[in-house]
């Protein structure tokens, strides 16, 4: 029987103890005032917390707020997943036309694969995994690419021997599901099939594991460290061309988070951006590109925020205020 989570599209991967490096915060750039208050006055919600991270990517200005604080990355970290997967095709060790077949065991009930091709025998390019990852936030695309890769201690390592710093990789995405709803692993079974066989807690018990999780270090990102890593993304740092320009083409296919990034700029504004979503979480992580084609990199992240609508509308906010501020002439 399918459970009531088996749809949850979050994010994730699994390593032990990071690189003290990886896990220390970098020293965030603050701007006198402008940015930073506007920032601030929207991080100022009465109960939860709201980080986020600006950068003008043509200047290098840095604005934030909570910039250097540790957040849930849920799904965001699927970027990282695809930036490696890239960097392996641009060394030649992998290639997008390369077919990885599903291990069953690793099947989520989530948008993607899990909803649309519900029988054994998937076999998909990895483009396509990475176009079912990012654009719909499949979790089985996520976890059949992180189990390609080697595992989540593989991006962490990635990530690295990048020096990227503050972006902390631990469990891959059905284990990180699978803990933000507070279940025990079921004996014998993987963490995507203790998804499908679970039942879910009552309210009181599903308000301590929440709180659990959102105390939990794993799998956490500073907002200013991630908007960093967006910058180094784009200015071609560690992919080629062609990657870099493949994965933000993807990102600007995204059909998730409407409401956050897209929904602070105007109409037709491109962008290119990588949700997360969790219980009491949403997570947005993308650049903006202006009128005049400079662009900003945003990182927005949330935690211990009830009401969805309310994070959405911080992150659209945020968004809109860095718009505004890197617009002005």
């Amino acid at each position: 029987m399918l459970k009531r989570y088996a749809w949850l599209a979050l994010s994730s991967v699994a390593l032990a103890a990071p690189n003290t490096a990886i896990a220390q915060a970098q020293a965030v750039a603050v701007q006198p005032a402008g940015l930073n208050q506007q920032l601030a006055t929207i991080a100022a919600v009465p109960a939860g917390k709201v980080g986020i991270a600006a950068i003008d990517l043509g200047t290098g200005r840095e604005y934030a707020v909570h910039g250097g604080d540790a957040f849930p990355m849920a799904s965001t970290v699927k970027l990282a997943v695809a930036a490696m997967y890239l960097a392996e095709v641009d060394s030649g060790r992998r290639s997008l036309a390369r077919s990885i077949s599903l291990d069953e065991s690793l099947r989520s009930g989530s948008d993607g694969i899990g909803r649309l091709m519900p029988f054994p025998g998937v076999t998909l390019s990895a483009a396509n995994l990475l176009e079912l990852m990012l654009t719909v936030s499949d979790n089985t695309a996520a976890d059949m690419l992180i189990a390609d890769l080697g595992g989540p201690r593989a991006v962490q390592r990635w990530l690295h021997s990048n020096r990227v710093a503050g972006i902390r990789i631990d469990r891959n995405i059905a284990r990180l599901v699978l803990d933000n709803l507070g279940l025990p692993m079921l004996p014998g079974k993987t963490a995507a099939q203790t998804l499908w066989a679970s039942d879910p807690l009552g309210e009181a018990e599903r308000s301590v594991a929440v709180a659990a999780f959102d105390a939990d270090p794993r799998d956490t990102a500073q907002p200013l460290a991630f908007a960093r890593f967006l910058a180094r993304l784009d200015r071609g740092e560690m992919l080629k061309p062609a990657s870099r320009e493949l994965l933000f083409a993807i990102m600007a296919r995204c059909h998730t988070g409407a409401d956050r990034i897209p929904a602070g700029v105007p109409a037709g504004t491109p962008v290119s951006h990588k949700t997360g979503t969790l219980a009491g979480v949403s997570d947005d992580v993308g650049i903006v590109t202006l009128p005049d084609k400079r662009r900003f990199a945003i990182a927005a992240f949330t935690e211990g925020i009830s009401d969805g609508p309310a994070r959405a509308k911080a992150i659209a906010d945020a968004t809109r205020a860095a718009y505004d501020t890197f617009s002005a002439p």
